[in-house]
């Protein structure tokens, strides 16, 4: 029963964003899922071979030459008509057109969250904050009608999407299996400033930045310091370190910065290798980019001092 009721209010909140006009669903009509297809293949090409490719214009030899190549194994483009039965799929409407497409789940998997398995927008509508403006719409649908925020995963690879997520303010939660971004409605602001050799991590109270960490560069290592306010944090055994500590080190990672403190901290990479501390992300961004080499897919990410970037079979 409390699942059912979950479910219910994120179906509410659902309704709510198309009643605004924000959203609307996808019809039964075929015509429909074969372009909502072409969208997901246009995302795999885009963000894994730098190819802009308007998806109103596929035919089926663009298809039948990009999804072999765009796909992992066990990879597949998610048909609207037969998307788990948690997930619904939308058309995004700006000024009463299609914009792009949304997949939101029914936050039924026992976080309290609700997934945006999918975003995408076509290329002829980027550039207007229309992503921005839907995921904020969302999230505040879904808190209003009782979940925490919205999860939103992606691959480090995707530096697009990595980039825009950390301009929103999401917060990243964790690097398991992909980057998992969250809107959470009880964390701050948070804000990372940097320039070529130093970073700060801050959170925002009353518009105010109050930092907590600093970052900056020694060659291949990274100096790393926490003040009092953030080690009060860290004594309380807070969530909350765990997610400052990620968001600033993928922050970091997407500007270059070293992200091994030292020999020892390096030791311990395989404890946080599912999220938290510098190292467990420079772990598992080698492991990322070796997936992604084995599968032919070209990489345009930032190159860490100190990862060594070796093949997939090579790494411990």
């Amino acid at each position: 029963m409390p699942y059912q009721d979950e479910q219910q209010r994120i179906l509410d909140a659902h309704a709510g964003i198309v009643a605004e006009g924000l959203l609307a669903p996808v019809s039964d009509a075929r015509s429909e899922a074969r372009l909502w297809l072409d969208c997901e293949l246009a995302s795999f090409v885009e963000n894994r071979f730098f190819e802009v490719l308007d998806p109103r214009r596929f035919d089926a030899a663009t298809r039948a030459h990009w999804k072999p190549r765009a796909l992992c194994d066990g990879e597949y483009l998610a048909d609207p008509h037969r998307l788990d039965k948690y997930q619904r799929a939308y058309w995004i409407i700006e000024n009463g057109e299609r914009a792009g497409t949304i997949a939101l789940d029914l936050g039924l998997m026992g976080t309290g969250f609700v997934t945006v398995a999918s975003l995408y927008l076509f290329p002829t509508h980027r550039g207007r904050g229309i992503a921005s403006r839907v995921l904020r719409r969302a999230r505040d649908a879904v808190c209003a009608h009782g979940s925490r925020g919205l999860r939103v995963p992606t691959w480090w690879s995707w530096q697009h999407p990595v980039r825009f997520y950390l301009k929103l303010g999401m917060w990243v939660s964790n690097w398991k299996h992909s980057l998992v971004f969250r809107y959470v409605k009880e964390l701050p602001e948070h804000r990372i400033d940097a320039d070529e050799r130093e970073a700060r991590f801050s959170i925002l109270r009353d518009g105010v930045a109050e930092p907590l960490i600093l970052a900056a560069r020694d060659g291949e290592r990274l100096q790393w310091t926490e003040l009092p306010a953030f080690q009060e944090h860290r004594r309380g055994r807070t969530g909350f370190v765990h997610e400052a500590t990620a968001t600033f080190a993928l922050g970091l990672a997407v500007r270059g910065f070293p992200l091994i403190r030292s020999d020892a901290a390096w030791d311990n990479r395989h404890y946080h290798a599912d999220g938290g501390e510098v190292e467990g992300l420079a772990y598992k961004i080698e492991i990322f980019e070796a997936i992604d080499r084995r599968y032919g897919f070209e990489l345009r990410t930032p190159r860490i001092p100190g990862i060594q970037y070796r093949d997939y079979d090579d790494i411990d």
